[in-house]
């Protein structure tokens, strides 16, 4: 099999046996899902076995994570959550679904919008930035998927619907990278609430987290294709 960059990637990193990030962080889930796609496409176990060693060191046998603090609504922490059904359904072991119930419980009360879209952090209030769309997103509509039979795909669409539609700037078809509903924060148009700049980074964060949220939504769902002419947009 030819070796890719990502295999090189992959293992330059497996030589070290590193603990990536030294908590629950955002940086971890990025890491090991680019770590579970080279797993199901070479079917090479160190890669699994690297992805469950690094979740285990937070996944508690009773569901709970290891320096995960809910209270501070930080949709950040949402990200490395993607892994979890994955492992549960490679593993059936009930502590990484106890582990995402945990997570989605977050979802239940962090603060939102008027409109609905989650707030970035409880410290960030009223905002709105582009990375939070990947880091919640996708594991909403998974979770909802596979765990409450689709029932909140309107809530899920609505996420990036919402934010695109604040966030846009019509004259480049860009996306600003954050917007603050308040209109109080020094970065902030006093007009518009949004950002002065807009930044590479950010319009990835959103258009990949898009297109990981399409993988879940259904063909017939009432948003989808609204949701494929958005990607398109911001591909352009």
């Amino acid at each position: 099999m030819q070796t890719t960059w990502s295999k090189k990637m992959a293992d330059s990193m497996l030589a070290g046996k590193p603990v990536m990030v030294n908590k629950w962080a955002y940086e971890n889930g990025v890491a090991l899902k680019g770590f579970e796609s080279i797993w199901r496409k070479t079917g090479d176990q160190k890669y699994f076995d690297y992805i469950k060693e690094q979740m285990d060191l937070y996944v508690q046998e009773d569901g709970t994570i290891k320096s995960y603090k809910p209270e501070e609504y930080n949709i950040d922490h949402i990200n490395n959550g993607k892994l979890l059904f994955m492992l549960y359904k490679e593993t059936g072991e009930e502590k990484y679904k106890k582990a995402a119930y945990q997570l989605r419980g977050q979802l239940d009360t962090h603060p939102r919008t008027k409109e609905g879209v989650f707030w970035h952090k409880k410290i960030y209030e009223h905002q709105i930035w582009l990375d939070g769309l990947y880091m919640g997103a996708p594991f909403y509509a998974e979770f909802t998927k596979e765990f409450e039979d689709g029932k909140n795909f309107d809530d899920v669409a609505k996420q990036y619907i919402v934010c695109y539609n604040n966030l846009l700037d019509k004259k480049t078809g860009l996306l600003y990278h954050a917007w603050d509903e308040s209109r109080t924060e020094f970065w902030c148009d006093p007009e518009t609430g949004l950002s002065k700049n807009f930044w590479g980074r950010s319009m990835g964060w959103y258009t990949v987290g898009l297109v990981d949220t399409l993988d879940f939504i259904p063909d017939d769902h009432k948003d989808r294709a609204q949701l494929i002419e958005i990607l398109t947009n911001c591909l352009e």
